[in-house]
């Protein structure tokens, strides 16, 4: 085998594989598996506290239509007894 004809090729694929990170260490997965987790706790909730906003959310609306309701109610009662 003649290492003079394949050491150009085996010199551009390590420094490919240098270049481009192919291979990493555990430390550095490690590294960057806790940048993913800070990022995903800082731009993102949970799904139990989305759920609790969501269900907190529809009852204030609910309170809210339910006081629009009777404020209509009154109104329109209001009216009739002012026509009379």
């Amino acid at each position: 085998m003649n290492w003079e004809t394949y050491a150009p090729i085996i010199v551009v694929v390590l420094l490919f594989i240098w270049q481009n990170r192919v291979f990493v260490t555990p430390e550095q997965l490690e590294k960057k598996h806790r940048e993913i987790l800070n990022d995903m706790k800082k731009n993102y909730v949970e799904l139990n506290a989305y759920k609790e906003s969501q269900t907190h959310i529809y009852s204030e609306l609910e309170k809210v239509s339910t006081g629009i309701e009777d404020l209509k109610n009154y109104l329109m009662g209001k009216g009739t007894n002012h026509d009379r």
